[in-house]
């Protein structure tokens, strides 16, 4: 995923007066290194770009704020400082002289420059090492959130929008999105109620923003672990049981950080274990978490009614894709009813499975169930995860995936010296592949460490976008990530799903690094909600394909020893293994983040009554997932946009599919229709030009293993 640091203030701001917070802290390094054989490899595979390349590139630093503690305040205030300064001297203009060139363009810039000086601390909140940094992080992002709070409230400023639009310039392509976005976001805030609605409005955004913080941090800094006998571990392999962490007095912790649960979960033959991993891990920051939702939830219908909305849903779909909540229900109500009966047919399988243990089995329970969904995996097609693991090491996989992008897409990525944030930490640098202009950067930090947010994700940490001076600021992205460590005996090796999902958040940090768009707004994964997953859903599919897999793979034995076609044959017979019930799933979690922002309800009670509509076990007694369910903060009625954007993935690789996968031509209509705009223009034009026609769900259900619609049907998500 996209990781979006949606603080609820950030959301709300006007589209102009805001920067993405999240941003590291480094410097440009000196000198270069080529990664080992990829770089030389472009060149030869590359041909002609068809793609333009900015003639004139920004040579500024990668990055530039401190990655200590010391210094980190002087350098936000320093940057608040000029940043106010720059917006005060476009409100000296006279309103009658107001132009968009000299009003909407210089504060987009000073914005821009904002985002650039300042971003580190939200970044530095989820990767920094150091505690007194993090803290510091979270500190300046609270300020950050202030002022943004503050600007976008000013009547000057709106006042100054709506003089420059009074000119009646006839403006076209960015510039008429940025000016007519600007204003539509001012109304979306409630610019036209009174003074005492709006103070009111700002301090729910205040709060929301600190809530949303806390929730967050609640889970990252949770430390918790079960202590364990060596003598009960049963069925994991050697090499997970040497990386754990040994106590005093002789057994191993078994951490809650997904690197270890879900090996844990998956293997350990001691159900009893199992329960206790998965009660602790069901109730991460419960206590803390669920008061906060349910003031958060509050607050948001407050909020959403004073603006003269039904729902928080209304106001936050508005702008989105779908446009409405009554079209997303209809979308899910549609996905529950063809997924229901599957599901329940895998269901009943994974059933017959645990009375191969006892026969006396009414139901398979929550610690139970990934344990034998292996081992009936397994059993059915002969297929063991880890004997798959073993083709997979983690540098492998990330040199295969850097050479699979580069022949795509027409670009090189040469690694450079990093100083960053930890020692793990790898940087390189983009150029197209035809021309050689170097594009932008990204980093890599992909291994687990405490304090560190615990998924998988791209951030943008400089949005690409033309500089006043005609030149373009290169846009700088990182993934952060979670891989298990590699031990003394062995690298870290990556189950296929893991392999998947780091080809899906490269893909995200290409969708961030080759953008042109004009404006930071309309810059790189800053698209539609409902559409930001898309492109990299998309390109995970290539991780299915022989040819690619012969990129990725390699015995950690013996590189040159590439994934077995039989051991394939197996893992495309088991690809749709329990898809159903998966889908089912991200269904029920959709609904669920979904009525949270329709209606007043009782979180615990409104889950147990949509997992009863779905037909899904009913949540365990004492456990409080939607305390962990960290995208109800930054994804407030917007987590149904993962299937929702599956349709449009589908779809976009159906054209993959019929001319070739690896189509260098193809390759690039996708960089440029799709990666390159943002939304500089609507996500539906970019989707009618690479496709040559109107999207449609037929390649969606094919993934779903369900039958294409009837003619005339209603499709689900186009």
């Amino acid at each position: 995923m996209v990781h979006l640091r949606t603080l609820v203030s950030i959301l709300l701001l006007p589209s102009c007066l805001w920067a993405q917070t999240v941003a590291p802290t480094l410097q440009t390094p000196a000198g270069a290194s080529s990664l080992g054989g990829v770089a030389a490899a472009a060149g030869a595979a590359a041909t002609p770009s068809a793609i333009a390349v900015p003639s004139s590139i920004s040579q500024a630093p990668v990055l530039s704020y401190p990655t200590t503690f010391r210094g980190m305040a002087a350098t936000y205030k320093a940057a608040e400082h000029d940043y106010v300064s720059a917006i005060d001297k476009v409100l000296a203009i006279p309103a009658e002289q107001r132009t968009f060139a000299n009003t909407a363009r210089p504060l987009a810039d000073a914005d821009a420059r904002f985002s650039e000086a300042t971003t580190g601390a939200s970044f530095m909140a989820d990767v920094s090492p150091d505690a007194r940094v993090r803290r510091m992080a979270e500190a300046i992002d609270r300020r950050q959130s202030r002022l943004g709070i503050q600007l976008a409230d000013r009547q000057d400023l709106y006042q100054a929008y709506k003089d420059a639009a009074a000119k009646g310039e006839a403006l076209t392509g960015e510039d008429k999105k940025l000016l007519e976005e600007t204003l539509l976001g001012y109304q979306r805030r409630g610019m036209g109620l009174s003074r005492e609605q709006r103070d009111r409005l700002n301090a729910i955004r205040r709060r929301l923003s600190d809530l949303s913080q806390s929730f967050e941090k609640n889970l990252r800094e949770v430390n918790d672990a079960l202590e364990i006998d060596p003598s009960r571990l049963a069925g994991l392999p050697q090499s997970y049981i040497d990386g754990l962490e040994r106590t005093p007095e002789g057994k191993v912790k078994v951490g809650l950080d997904y690197p270890t649960y879900n090996p844990f979960m998956d293997l350990a033959k001691d159900s009893d274990l199992r329960r206790q991993l998965y009660l602790k891990f069901a109730n991460r920051a419960g206590d803390k978490n669920m008061p906060i939702l349910g003031e958060v939830l509050s607050l948001r219908r407050e909020m959403a009614g004073m603006l003269g909305y039904k729902s928080y849903a209304h106001f936050a779909i508005e702008d989105r894709m779908a446009k409405t909540p009554e079209r997303v229900q209809s979308f899910l109500g549609r996905l529950k009813d063809l997924l229901q009966g599957p599901a329940k047919a895998e269901e009943a399988r994974m059933l017959e499975e645990k009375r191969r243990d006892d026969d006396a089995a009414q139901k398979v329970d929550a610690w139970d169930r990934a344990y034998y969904a292996v081992r009936l995996q397994k059993r059915l097609y002969d297929l063991d995860d880890e004997e798959v693991r073993q083709y997979f090491p983690v540098d492998t996989v990330v040199e295969g995936t850097l050479r699979v992008y580069q022949d795509l897409l027409g670009v090189r990525f040469t690694e450079k010296p990093a100083q960053g944030w930890s020692k793990d930490v790898r940087l390189f640098e983009i150029d197209d592949a035809a021309t050689g202009k170097r594009i932008g950067h990204f980093f890599l930090d992909l291994y687990p460490r405490p304090g560190k947010y615990e998924h998988m994700a791209a951030f943008s940490l400089i949005r690409g976008h033309e500089l006043p001076d005609g030149s373009y600021r290169q846009p700088v992205s990182a993934m952060v990530g979670n891989f298990t460590k590699a031990t003394p005996n062995q690298p870290s090796l990556l189950l296929h799903s893991e392999v998947e999902t780091f080809f899906h958040e490269f893909g995200h940090l290409m969708h961030q690094t080759l953008t042109q768009a004009r404006y930071m707004d309309f810059s790189g994964s800053s698209v539609a909600r409902d559409f930001v997953e898309a492109p990299s859903q998309m390109l995970e599919n290539f991780v299915w394909q022989p040819a690619i897999l012969a990129k990725l793979s390699g015995h950690w034995q013996d590189p040159s020893r590439k994934l077995p076609p039989e051991l394939l044959a197996k893992m495309l017979a088991a690809r749709n293994f329990n898809r159903a019930k998966a889908e089912l799933g991200q269904v029920a979690l959709s609904m669920l983040d979904m009525v949270y922002n329709l209606e007043p309800v009782e979180p615990m009670a409104a889950m147990e009554r949509i997992w009863a509509e779905l037909g899904l076990p009913a949540p365990v007694p004492g456990t409080h997932f939607p305390a962990t369910f960290g995208h109800l903060m930054g994804y407030a009625a917007g987590y149904y946009g993962y299937l929702w954007s599956r349709v449009y993935a589908q779809d976009i690789f159906s054209r993959f599919e019929k001319e070739g996968i690896d189509s260098p031509a193809v390759g690039m209509s996708y960089r440029k229709e799709i990666l390159q705009t943002g939304s500089s223009r609507e996500e539906a034009e970019s989707l009618k030009a690479f496709l040559g026609r109107e999207p449609d769900e037929e390649a969606f259900l094919r993934y779903l293993g369900l039958p294409a619609p009837a003619a005339g049907d209603a499709r689900p998500g186009v």
